[in-house]
């Protein structure tokens, strides 16, 4: 258990970094912004790397992952968008592929992250990270002065683009991807019938806590059922009295 809470508190880290991050932006400017959307997207490659080593991995914590991590993406273009409009892009989409992933559990379709997914939350942390730095570099101490005049004469606009360049291209893609799972031939089977692919236990006159530990925390149980379909059921015999 102590592993499972361990892996679990790492990505409320990053909730916790969504909050705090517009007020430190604010008060302290880029770099401070920067290096706190750092250390919480390092929490997001170290709590995968520990569940999948402790085998703690449940559908709760991919659902805690991945709500952390879009929180956390929205808060920091949203604070991107005071430097560049150009960071509203990425807003778009972020909140598009939402809809899509919503549309596809009430449809009963499985929604875990794929390759594309994965691969552009570090391509965000990365521009993030670079244009709270890039914005703030005339403090930092440790950036030569030639360097600070080469990038503070480059034309600002263009230079955000290309800063946010790379995130918009991965979330259009990831959207795309997405958008194409719905059409697999397989998928669109299950978008007109209730999927029988779940297992869920029959667990009636059992307390709501004794219910969600053995689905939404049972890493066993998650094991054998992350790549079905039909996560909703899971929600429902949570809710069953």
């Amino acid at each position: 258990m102590f592993k499972l809470l361990f892996v679990n508190l790492l990505t409320f880290i990053r909730i916790v970094g969504t909050i705090i991050i517009v007020p430190v932006y604010l008060r302290y400017g880029g770099i401070a912004a920067g290096i706190i959307s750092l250390v919480c997207y390092a929490t997001d490659s170290v709590d995968g790397i520990l569940a999948r080593k402790w085998n703690v991995s449940t559908f709760f914590g991919a659902l805690f992952d991945g709500l952390a991590d879009k929180m956390l993406t929205i808060a920091n273009f949203i604070l991107l968008y005071l430097i560049t409009p150009y960071a509203l892009i990425p807003i778009i989409f972020e909140l598009a592929t939402v809809i899509v992933q919503y549309y596809k559990y009430r449809k009963n379709l499985n929604i875990k992250s794929n390759i594309i997914g994965k691969s552009k939350v570090w391509v965000l942390a990365i521009c993030i990270v670079i244009t709270f730095f890039i914005s703030d570099i005339n403090n930092i101490s440790f950036v030569s002065s030639s360097l600070k005049n080469n990038i503070n004469s480059i034309d600002s606009s263009n230079l955000y683009f290309m800063l946010i360049l790379p995130a918009i291209i991965m979330e259009a893609l990831t959207l795309i991807s997405y958008v194409l799972e719905m059409f697999n031939p397989q998928n669109i089977k299950i978008l007109y019938k209730d999927s029988k692919e779940l297992d869920v236990p029959v667990m009636k006159n059992k307390s709501k806590w004794a219910k969600i530990k053995n689905i939404w925390l049972n890493p066993e149980y998650y094991q054998k059922h992350k790549n079905d379909s039909n996560l909703r059921k899971l929600t429902k015999v949570v809710k069953e009295k």
